[in-house]
């Protein structure tokens, strides 16, 4: 079974089903699934109060054939203090317990969609830090497993030395990380490098391609090497999946799936078989 998986971002401007039934016709054999504000609304932020509709959404997924290998959603800025502190368990609860019905982890990001802090470097740091670790805590209550995008180039983190000191903050058992490759190239950073220095957290891997400033790019039309991050990881014995989440803005939508397919056509080779 390959490793290899998209992401419904991929997909975004389509409903949840063509969106899945896309990736069907990719003949991947798992996704991520879409939640982040302005970006992907498959599971609406917040999460509808009407269980009626939480299982409509779920019904979709099921019926797809595809596993869920993961929800991709914001819970809310995590390093901002005026975040109420309720909201934010009754969100993660609500997303811990629609996660657990479909067997997948949750991701969430690294932070508020702004670079600078709200208070200090170190407070924010912290202060994310603690409410990832209150996510990990209601994810572990039902059996599922919390990661974070934590490096991403529009966020509080987003930069490898934030990244590299956010993970310092958040106990491994608390969250795993996400490593997106086009964040990273986008900063300016080395991609291979970092991958390397942060094997040991890394539990998930987005495939985008990007310049510098530019994390929306097809795969091979940027300057990421995927082959020298799947190299690192591997070495570092990395066995989780690698997911395409193909939120491009150089291709029009009528060639997205054939975008798709070349992507996935060129990152399945590099991958080692489970």
């Amino acid at each position: 079974m390959t490793r290899l998986g998209c992401s419904t971002i991929s997909f975004r401007h389509r409903p949840l089903s063509e969106a899945l039934a896309a990736i069907r016709r990719l003949e991947l054999p798992g996704v991520d699934v879409g939640g982040l504000p302005g970006v992907c609304d498959h599971i609406p932020t917040p999460l509808p109060e009407d269980i009626e509709a939480v299982d409509d959404i779920v019904r979709v997924l099921e019926s797809s054939g595809l596993a869920v290998w993961a929800l991709n959603v914001d819970p809310g800025p995590l390093n901002d203090p005026a975040l109420d502190e309720a909201r934010l368990r009754a969100r993660g609860t609500a997303l811990a317990t629609l996660a657990s019905r479909l067997g997948a982890a949750l991701i969430v990001p690294c932070g508020a969609q702004r670079r600078e802090p709200f208070v200090t470097e170190d407070a924010d740091l912290s202060l994310l830090a603690d409410r990832l670790t209150t996510l990990g805590g209601i994810a572990a209550e039902h059996d599922v497993r919390l990661l974070v995008e934590g490096l991403h180039h529009f966020r509080f983190c987003h930069t490898t030395a934030r990244a590299t000191a956010l993970l310092d903050r958040v106990p491994a058992h608390a969250a795993g990380f996400v490593l997106d490759v086009s964040h990273v190239v986008a900063g300016g950073f080395d991609e291979v490098a970092f991958a390397r220095a942060a094997a040991d957290r890394t539990e998930h891997v987005h495939l985008r391609d990007a310049v510098d400033g530019d994390i929306n790019l097809s795969l091979g039309r940027g300057r990421a090497d995927f082959a020298g991050v799947v190299g690192a990881l591997t070495a570092h014995g990395y066995t989780g999946h690698y997911v395409l989440e193909l939120e491009t803005h150089d291709v029009a939508e009528d060639e997205r799936e054939q975008r798709a397919a070349e992507a996935r056509d060129l990152v399945t080779p590099l991958l080692p078989r489970a």
